[in-house]
């Protein structure tokens, strides 16, 4: 018996991406790192598909937060770092803060393929500009 529930955990944990739990919408999946989150990332899974980014493509975003939520968004290599780019992440991260986190100012953090941090686009919002 022992070593079936060791056997249980072992692929458990192997199947766990890190990455949290997630919610799929239109091939987009949209993890979650903390069980009181998942209303959030529904709400931004439904979002992004009414506004037209989930379009059967697959793509990746999570939602975290510590002090502030973060959206993190899987980029492609180069996207981080092209200036052009700023102003769209801006828009989307304002339009985001406003209809799903409720004016909060938030992080968009442009991520590789395994969420790690290239960019940080802080999102300040009229609710509370001073953070």
């Amino acid at each position: 018996m022992r070593y079936v529930i060791m056997l249980c955990c072992c692929i458990t944990l192997v199947a766990c991406s890190g990455y949290g739990e997630k919610v799929t919408y239109d091939g987009t999946d949209v993890h979650y790192t903390q069980d009181d989150l998942k209303s959030k990332a529904e709400a931004t899974g439904a979002y992004l598909e009414e506004i037209g980014f989930t379009d059967g493509d697959p793509k990746s975003v999570q939602i975290t937060r510590d002090s502030v939520y973060h959206f993190r968004m899987v980029v492609q290599d180069g996207i981080a770092e092209d200036p052009s780019m700023e102003v769209s992440f801006k828009a989307l991260g304002m339009l985001l803060s406003e209809k799903v986190f409720e004016g909060e100012p938030i992080h968009f953090d442009l991520c590789d393929d395994t969420f790690t941090t290239l960019k940080t686009v802080p999102i300040r919002t009229s609710k509370n500009p001073s953070s």
